[in-house]
């Protein structure tokens, strides 16, 4: 998945270690801290939600950044890189803007 968001931070003309917050798919701890050491985003703010809601499947990426964004986790207008994955050879990958 590393790959894959490194492209994300390219097309949007930053870097892993540009981005305020990470979220993706809350499928369990060992493949998001993966990602984290893999990228080296150490400023980024990392949704690990898993271990309060449990794998909730295509609702994980949603409810960890309104946690997040409730909480004012991650500043308004920060970057945040949003990336999912599924059973197969299936994955996507966006930098938004923290809402």
């Amino acid at each position: 998945m590393a790959p894959v968001a490194v492209e994300a931070c390219r097309r949007a003309g930053l870097t892993p270690a540009d981005l305020g917050g990470i979220v993706t798919h809350q499928a369990n701890l060992r493949i998001i801290d993966s990602l984290v050491r893999q990228l080296d985003a150490p400023q980024a703010v990392v949704a690990r939600d898993v271990t309060v809601s449990g794998n909730t499947s295509a609702a994980s990426i949603p409810l960890a950044l309104s946690k997040l964004v409730e909480d004012r986790t991650i500043p308004r207008g920060a970057p945040v890189l949003l990336l999912g994955f599924g059973g197969g050879l299936s994955w996507a990958a966006q930098v938004v803007a923290c809402p």
